[in-house]
């Protein structure tokens, strides 16, 4: 495993992360706003993430809106000191309390929020007062929006973190603004989804047997694009041929592994193959060959002819936002 270090903080974070989604194969609705895993989804979650561990990820992000806050609490009893526990959730004394209760301590605590108004600040003084307290380590935010995130920098006093979508498709140019006032500013850069919520194997048409994206399955072949795809197909194919050990979801992992800038990718792994194929991707994290960027070049070409129908339903909205 590599780690860096989390921004200015004392934390040195695996570059690959286990991100907070559950499988939605294994979701039970219990009351509005909140789900939970079947027995056997719970069962088959903790010992891929307990794998994940013995591999030397040491950052886990937790959603309670999931169920997850007290299978997590239990999985990392026993190694609570190698293991960085990352929440997202509301802001209030009692939220906060109850987290330190259940892990002790809270490493990361943030919000997502889309604007830098005045409700985002309030969050942000209770949470800044936390960490001054004690009961947190690290405070951040996740945004999809680079106006956003420019604006945390300047306004946020004390930020130690930003999550932020970062994809060799969602790049946006590098977010030409944002980053270098990040890196001047030494703020960690947590990259989520770094597989577009497993779209990204959508596109692969040597995916491994079985694999979908995390939501409902994306029609790629659509009928208005029938005499473009193909080709644009034949050209990843060629590509990837030229990859025999790799998935384009290894290589999409490495694009980001190689930026010096991430502190972390944070993904959802509901499969052993999938943390397999990630882990894998480490292996020669700091360079990308050319046949890796030409199978990404050809999957973006791709993704681009099928407009924002490649992402699932509920996330096509961010398309214009993300791509440059």
């Amino acid at each position: 495993m590599v780690y860096r270090r989390l921004g200015q903080t004392d934390m040195h974070v695996s570059l690959l992360s286990f991100g907070s989604h559950t499988d939605p194969a294994d979701r039970v609705r219990v009351r509005q706003g909140k789900t939970m895993l079947t027995e056997a989804g719970q069962a088959r979650r903790d010992r891929i993430i307990a794998r994940a561990f013995d591999l030397g990820v040491n950052l886990l992000d937790v959603y309670d809106s999931e169920g997850q806050w007290e299978p997590a609490a239990r999985i990392v009893k026993g190694r609570r000191d190698r293991i960085h526990i990352s929440l997202a959730h509301e802001i209030t004394a009692q939220d906060i309390d109850n987290a330190c209760r259940m892990f002790g301590y809270v490493d990361l605590y943030r919000f997502h929020t889309g604007e830098i108004d005045g409700p985002t600040l309030h969050n942000w003084d209770f949470m800044r007062k936390a960490k001054e307290a004690g009961k947190i380590r690290a405070i951040g935010i996740a945004t999809h929006i680079e106006r956003t995130m420019s604006m945390a920098l300047d306004e946020l006093e004390g930020i130690d973190y930003l999550f932020f979508p970062y994809n060799f498709i969602h790049a946006r140019a590098d977010y030409s603004q944002f980053l270098p006032k990040a890196i001047e500013k030494k703020v960690g850069l947590i990259a989520m989804k770094p597989l577009a919520s497993g779209s990204i194997m959508q596109l692969d048409p040597k995916a491994r047997p079985g694999m979908k994206p995390e939501f409902e399955a994306l029609q790629l072949w659509q009928r208005r694009n029938k005499p473009i795809l193909p080709a644009a197909v034949a050209e990843l194919t060629k590509s990837l041929d030229r990859l025999p050990d790799e998935t384009l979801c290894m290589a999409s992992m490495r694009f980001n592994y190689s930026k010096p800038f991430l502190a972390t990718a944070i993904t959802g792994m509901f499969d052993d193959i999938l943390l397999d194929d990630n882990y894998r991707a480490l292996t020669r994290f700091q360079e990308m060959t050319r046949d890796e960027y030409a199978a990404l070049d050809a999957a973006k070409r791709l993704a681009g002819l099928c407009g924002s129908d490649w992402l699932p339903r509920h996330y096509r909205w961010l398309e214009e936002q993300w791509r440059a």
